[in-house]
């Protein structure tokens, strides 16, 4: 990821930007709206329990120590998958997230969930990093 990011420096134009958007590698939740609050389904796990995320983090601090790039602002932002039911998440998470672990505790409690409010609405709830790099 290091030689990626000195690549990329090289590529761009003088006074050139890379934007750097990414997970912060903290748990991804589940989450059930219920009425005016919401409650926790539980967390989806990684195959490769989220190396990614740490590896990425590890690049960025690596290439700013060397002074291949600066970061001129970061933030973070909360990103939602929404889906009709938890059914349908699943379905979704199953064909486009490889790595994607869904364990048969949050499957279990999804299902409680669903026999006790009826099939409902489900957020699946991730914090993202974004950062301006010079």
């Amino acid at each position: 990821m290091v030689h990626a990011l000195r690549e990329i420096r090289k590529l761009l134009k003088t006074g050139g930007v890379l934007i750097d958007i990414r997970p912060n590698g903290e748990l991804v939740e589940f989450i059930r709206p219920l009425g005016s609050g919401e409650m926790l389904i539980g967390h989806l796990q990684e195959t490769d329990d989220y190396i990614e995320y740490r590896q990425a983090e590890a690049a960025l601090q690596e290439v700013v120590a060397c002074g291949t790039f600066q970061i001129k602002k970061a933030g973070e932002f909360i990103f939602q998958v929404h889906a009709d039911s938890f059914a349908n998440l699943k379905t979704f998470l199953d064909e486009t997230w490889s790595d994607s672990l869904i364990t048969e505790g949050v499957i279990s409690q999804a299902k409680r969930l669903d026999d006790r409010y009826g099939v409902g609405k489900v957020l699946l709830r991730e914090r993202v990093l974004i950062s301006l790099l010079e």
